[in-house]
């Protein structure tokens, strides 16, 4: 998982009411250049478009869970093929179900304490979020000076002008949702969907 956040560098963070579009989209994402893309729990029959996704995409494409809070979750997710997880706060009872489980989980975390208890407790990656909220690009490069091991991934608000930026700051990789999505998935355009991809996979790569 690590290996992936450090070649790709962009989560895609699919989140809606209806996931009647998720496999669509997801399928705009691929073709953009994204290659990690998550599914959250929180959309109601977020499971099953995990496992259409992951049957339409091609296997170097990493489709994981966000949202997961609970351990039946994980237990959930992976069993609908789900190959990451991503977790909104730090929870031992997921993280000791996931690698009972054996998939990577990025635990989402807030305060220098929590990231640094995510990371000894066995994620792959900290979720710092919401990123913005923690202070953006400069809280980013603060937490990295004393926990320079901990590979980081700030979601929240990360806007496509946000991008270069926090992976200067240090960030192993950066996850974005509606910045990223906009509204593609309840009716939008997927030819600017398209296109905002395209800008955002630009951005990480530079």
């Amino acid at each position: 998982m690590i290996d992936a956040l450090r070649r790709h560098r962009l989560v895609a963070i699919l989140r809606a009411g209806d996931t009647s579009r998720f496999t669509e989209v997801a399928s705009v994402l691929y073709a953009s250049g994204v290659r990690l893309l998550e599914a959250t729990l929180t959309s109601p029959g977020a499971a099953a478009s995990i496992t259409a996704i992951r049957a339409a995409l091609p296997d170097d494409a990493l489709v994981g869970a966000g949202s997961v809070r609970l351990p039946s979750d994980v237990d959930t997710a992976v069993d609908a093929g789900a190959r990451f997880l991503v977790t909104p706060t730090v929870s031992p009872a997921v993280l000791d179900r996931a690698r009972e489980r054996d998939v990577p989980v990025l635990a989402g975390a807030f305060t220098p304490t929590e990231i640094d208890q995510a990371w000894h407790l066995g994620a792959a990656a900290v979720k710092v979020f919401p990123a913005r909220e923690a202070g953006g690009t400069a809280f980013v490069r603060a937490v990295r000076a004393p926990l320079p091991d901990v590979p980081l991934v700030p979601t929240g608000g990360v806007e496509l002008s946000d991008v270069e930026a926090y992976l200067n700051a240090g960030a192993v990789a950066v996850a974005a949702a509606s910045p990223l999505l906009g509204d593609a998935l309840i009716g939008g355009s997927l030819d600017e969907l398209s296109t905002r991809a395209a800008q955002f996979v630009a951005a990480a790569a530079s």
